[in-house]
C-alpha cells in the first residue's frame, strides 16, 4: 500500500511541474526555467519550515510569491528574445540557480546538530510535513485556477496571444502584460511544487534540479498535449507510471520507456489528450457533413423530364 501511495504522491508532484511548464506554453513561450523556480521553492520552503519553524502553507505562499517576483524580473528581458535564444536564456537561469544552491552554505544549530543547506552536500533533515493530502490540496487549487482562467476573458486573450501575437495586439490586447503574467504564474506554480517536494522528500540536493529534469518536464507536456491543462496532467501521470510498469525488465526498463515515448509521440503527434480530441472532432464533423449531404439529397427534387 505504501508503494502505491508513494506513486500517487510523486504523480501529484510531477503534475505540478508539468502545469508550471504549460502555463508559459499557453502564450507560446518555450521555457526551461521552471526547474530553477522549482529548486528555489524547494530550498526556501525547507529553510522556512525546518530552520525557522514556519507552517507549511505559509512557507509555500512565500515561496510562490518569491518565485513569481523573480519570474517578473526574468520575464520582461525574455520578451525581447524568441525561439532557441529564449530557451537558452531560461536554461542559463536554471543553471545559475543550481550552481548558487550547490554552493550555498547556511546552517544553524538546532539541538545537538547543524541544520541547513551545506553546499554540494545539500540540505539534509528537512522536516517532512507534506504527503498526498497536502500535495493534492495545492494541486486542486491550481487546477481550479486553470479552469477559471479558461472560462474568463483573460483566457480568451491568452489563446489569442498564443495563436497570433500581431493580431492580438491589433485588437487591443496587451501582449507584454499577458506574457509576463503567465511567466509569473508558471514560476509561482513551480515554487509551490518545489516546496512540496522538499517537505515530502526530506532531502534537497541542487544536483537533482539539472537539465535532465527540465527536459522531462517538457516531455510531460509534449506527451500529454499543449492546448488544454488536462494534457500535462495525463502526460505527467503516464510518464511517472511507465517506469514502474516496466520494472519487470530490470536494467532494460528505461530502454522500453524510451521506445514507448517515441511510439506515443508518433501515434499522437499533438499529444494524447489533444490528438484524441482532434480525432473526435474530425469524426463528428465528417458525420455531420454526411448527414447534411444525405438530407440534402433526400430533399432534392428530380427535374422535369421536359415538355413534349
Amino acid at each position: 500500500m505504501a508503494y502505491y501511495t508513494a506513486l500517487f504522491e510523486i504523480s501529484g508532484l510531477n503534475i505540478l511541474l508539468a502545469l508550471s511548464v504549460f502555463a508559459t506554453l499557453m502564450v507560446g513561450q518555450f521555457s526551461l526555467a521552471q526547474v530553477g523556480f522549482w529548486s528555489i521553492g524547494a530550498f526556501v520552503t525547507a529553510i522556512l519550515t525546518t530552520m525557522h519553524g514556519m507552517p507549511l502553507y505559509s512557507a509555500l505562499i512565500i515561496s510562490s510569491i518569491l518565485c513569481g517576483f523573480i519570474g517578473l524580473l526574468l520575464g520582461y528581458p525574455c520578451l525581447k528574445i524568441k525561439g532557441i535564444y529564449l530557451t537558452l536564456a531560461t536554461v542559463a537561469f536554471a543553471e545559475v540557480v543550481r550552481v548558487f544552491f550547490n554552493n550555498l552554505n547556511y546552517q544553524i544549530e538546532l539541538g545537538d546538530r547543524m541544520i541547513g543547506p551545506a553546499g554540494a552536500l545539500g540540505f539534509r533533515g528537512v522536516k517532512v510535513i507534506a504527503a498526498w493530502p497536502e500535495i493534492y490540496l495545492v494541486l486542486f487549487v491550481i487546477v481550479l485556477l486553470f479552469i477559471l482562467l479558461a472560462s474568463s476573458r483573460l483566457g480568451m486573450s491568452i489563446n489569442a496571444v498564443r495563436e497570433d501575437e500581431t493580431a492580438a495586439a491589433a485588437v487591443g490586447i496587451n501582449v507584454t502584460k499577458i506574457k509576463v503574467s503567465m511567466f509569473m504564474f508558471g514560476a509561482a506554480i513551480a515554487g509551490a511544487g518545489g516546496g512540496l517536494y522538499a517537505s515530502y522528500s526530506s532531502y534537497v540536493l541542487a544536483e537533482n534540479f539539472s537539465f535532465h529534469m527540465a527536459l522531462v518536464s517538457i516531455f510531460y507536456v509534449a506527451v500529454g498535449g499543449m492546448y488544454t491543462f488536462s494534457g500535462p496532467i495525463v502526460g505527467a501521470v503516464v510518464l511517472t507510471l511507465l517506469p514502474e510498469v516496466f520494472r519487470f525488465a530490470a536494467d532494460y526498463r528505461m530502454i522500453l520507456y524510451g521506445v514507448v515515448v517515441i511510439i506515443v509521440v508518433i501515434v499522437f503527434p499533438r499529444g494524447i489528450v489533444d490528438e484524441i480530441r482532434y480525432r473526435i472532432e474530425q469524426r463528428s464533423l465528417r458525420h455531420d457533413t454526411f448527414s447534411d449531404n444525405k438530407t440534402h439529397n433526400k430533399n432534392k427534387k428530380l427535374p422535369d423530364e421536359g415538355i413534349k
